[in-house]
Formats: C-alpha cells, structure tokens, sequence
C-alpha cells in the first residue's frame, strides 16, 4: 500500500533579524516531534557505552537550526534554503528534508526552456526515463521531475527538480527547485512533498500584507525587488 505522508515546510530565514526568534520557535517546533524518538534512543543506549548519549533534552530542535542556517548561509541572493518534515500516522518519519529555491525573472515568450532546466528529458546520471508531472497553483502552473539517479558521490538516490513559473499582476517570476534523497522509501512519497513546496511558493508570492499568509520575500536574479 502507499504510504500516506503529510508534509510541513518553510523558509529558513534570510534576514539577519530574523533568525534568532526562528532559531528559538524552531528548537520548541523539533523537539516536540522528536522527544518520543531521542527519549527511546537514550533508554537504548548501552550503560556502559564509550561515549554518553550524545543529545541533551531539548538539544535536538537547536542543533537541527543552527545546521540550517549555515547551510542557508552563502547562498546567492536569489535563492532560498527550504526546510521540511515528512510524518507518517501524525509521527515525524524524515526530518529535515531540504529544498534549494532559486528565483529568477521570467523571461519574455514561452517558459519551455524551464523543461530542460529541470531535466524533464533525462539527465546523464538518472538509471531510467523520469517520471514528469504538470502541476497547477492559484498562481501559475509548472512541472516536477522524479528520477532515480546514480553517480559516485551520493551512490544511488533519487532527483526531484521542479519548475514554476509565477504569474501576478506586474511581475513573472520562475522559480526553480532542487532536492536529493537517498532513502529508497523517501523517493517513493518525495515528489508529492516538492509539489506541496511548490503550492506554498505560489500562495506566499500571491499574499497581500492583510493576509494570514505572509507574503513572499525574495531577491530574483537579476535585480528585481
């Protein structure tokens, strides 16, 4: 049977202000979805061990933020870093599940050449023919590309690229996404979790300032605000 996955995404922040109250909500936010696992984790551990457990309580949720935001760190200015958790019967099975994000203006005619970007024809590494899906949003529709891939540095894993072309009132704006996962059981239910990123882009770049949702911020390639 297929496994039911649900999915929870977000931004790592980008602004220098905003990452210690991120830091903080983020270490209350993990440490409840894991404290069953770590507490099972300690009790198995072996007393006379060479090393002591290596988390504290409450250490989990920190460590996981702060390895985020290096990793977000150095980043071009038009790309976002994008942090998520797969749960399986409400219980968090994968976490964190990371998701390049790269902004860029949309250029003028068709978006055709995003297919390419995203290897919708195969890529030299992927070991079969991919599996492309045509996704739609409330703002604009795009494609999502699954393959099973294989090359000497990540052994055998499974490639997600996406595309997404934005469409609002006064702007076009592609998005690109980029995601690796090397547990067999995650490529089966990953392309579903790009196409819920996908949705969230799409409902923060349509949000108004009124809205619960908050709006997207971002820097495009090439300088547009």
């Amino acid at each position: 049977m297929p496994i039911e996955v649900s999915w929870a995404w977000g931004f790592v922040p980008s602004d220098e202000a905003d990452r210690g109250p991120w830091t903080e909500f983020m270490a209350g936010l993990l440490d409840g979805w894991v404290s069953e696992q770590v507490e099972a984790a300690r009790a198995a551990w072996p007393a006379d061990a060479a090393e002591e457990f290596p988390f504290s309580p409450g250490a989990v949720g920190s460590a996981v933020a702060r390895d985020l935001l290096e990793r977000a760190d150095g980043l071009p200015a038009n790309c976002r870093l994008i942090w998520g958790a797969g749960f399986v019967d409400d219980r968090v099975r994968w976490l964190p599940l990371l998701v390049l994000a790269e902004f860029r203006e949309a250029g003028p005619g068709d978006p055709a050449y995003l297919m390419s970007m995203v290897g919708a024809e195969g890529l030299p590494d992927d070991v079969r023919p991919p599996n492309v899906e045509y996704v739609s949003t409330d703002h604009g529709d795009g494609i999502r590309v699954l393959a099973l891939a294989r090359n000497e540095a990540e052994g055998l894993h499974g490639r997600v690229n996406a595309a997404l072309r934005l469409e609002g009132s006064d702007r076009e704006i592609d998005v690109l996404l980029t995601t690796r996962v090397s547990d067999l059981e995650q490529v089966a239910v990953i392309g579903a979790g790009v196409e819920a990123v996908m949705h969230l882009i799409a409902t923060q770049f349509g949000a108004q300032p009124q809205d619960a949702v908050a709006p997207l911020r971002f820097v495009p390639a090439g300088g547009l605000a």
